[in-house]
């Protein structure tokens, strides 16, 4: 089945945690100082779709984790080509990759990924906060003073990402729908399996994908825009998700606006989470009943 143009929508939330560190900044949250937005890296989001992929499906990947030259991550998964990494690496049917060749540059290896996500952002402005601990060693051996460890984290953030899937790179890569099943159940349950201290509870809340009609080389962009956050509180004073609802008629009434291009909209969503349109708190399916629309059945 030839792949359609979509696009995804995407919300979760972290409590008491750190989403997506700053290596170069004492692993501080990362901020748009001048909104007080917090941001995420796509990087991050695909390293939990690979992770789960790996974990859950055992698929060969790419981008493994491991710091190692792409000459030698070539070798050991024994590729000879564009089409043999293609056919190997679920990651790079997704997000594309360059595949080292002898004697070709960049542009002849290159492999543009049809699934593009860009930089996540919060819906509301955000605080970090500095913590200090005690460590569970001692500093040194011969004494009895702990070392102490030092951390940032933001009380709560509800994070929207936008992507999409562009049908044209996915016939180059050879992306399936069965892949994009995979990834979509990957940010869904893999977002939920991170399990480390600074993100052990992140939630995810809303994922919707916009199928386009075949042929349609069209997509709307910027869905993440057209949803906002509303509440009764201050943005810093929000701690949980029970604090807000999601505004969904500025989203609705411009997709509307093309109903006639678009053949479905898929969708999960979290029962905590609150719709509204115009003020009037609202189901999903009430708020988009003009549209054909069905949940997404993530195994």
């Amino acid at each position: 089945m030839k792949m359609r143009r979509s696009e995804i929508l995407f919300l979760y939330d972290v409590k008491w945690g750190n989403p997506n560190g700053d290596p170069m900044d004492e692993n501080k949250p990362r901020m748009d100082e001048n909104t007080d937005t917090l941001i995420v890296s796509d990087v991050r989001l695909k390293r939990t779709i690979r992770d789960y992929l790996k974990d859950y499906y055992n698929e060969t990947l790419w981008v493994s984790g491991k710091a190692v030259t792409p000459e030698s991550r070539k070798k050991e998964l024994e590729i000879d080509s564009k089409e043999d990494a293609v056919k190997k690496c679920i990651d790079i049917r997704l997000f594309g990759a360059v595949i080292p060749s002898k004697g070709k540059g960049a542009v002849e290896t290159s492999l543009t990924g049809p699934v593009q996500f860009r930089y996540g952002r919060s819906l509301h402005k955000v605080k970090w906060q500095f913590i200090q601990g005690t460590a569970a060693f001692l500093s040194r051996e011969g004494t009895e003073q702990r070392s102490f460890r030092e951390e940032y984290i933001v009380p709560y953030v509800l994070i929207a990402f936008y992507g999409v899937i562009n049908d044209k790179n996915a016939e180059i890569t050879k992306l399936t729908e069965s892949d994009v099943e995979k990834m979509l159940e990957a940010m869904w349950y893999g977002t939920k399996n991170l399990i480390t201290r600074s993100k052990m509870e992140q939630n995810p809340r809303f994922l919707m994908k916009i199928d386009y009609k075949e042929g349609v080389k069209f997509h709307h962009g910027e869905l993440d825009y057209l949803i906002s956050l509303t509440s009764d509180k201050d943005d810093y004073e929000i701690r949980d998700i029970i604090d807000f609802k999601i505004e969904l008629a500025p989203l609705m009434n411009s997709l509307a606006k093309i109903k006639n291009i678009i053949e479905k909209i898929n969708y999960k969503i979290d029962e905590r989470l609150t719709f509204t349109q115009n003020g009037e708190t609202k189901s999903f399916e009430e708020i988009f009943s003009d549209f054909l629309t069905e949940e997404l059945r993530l195994e």
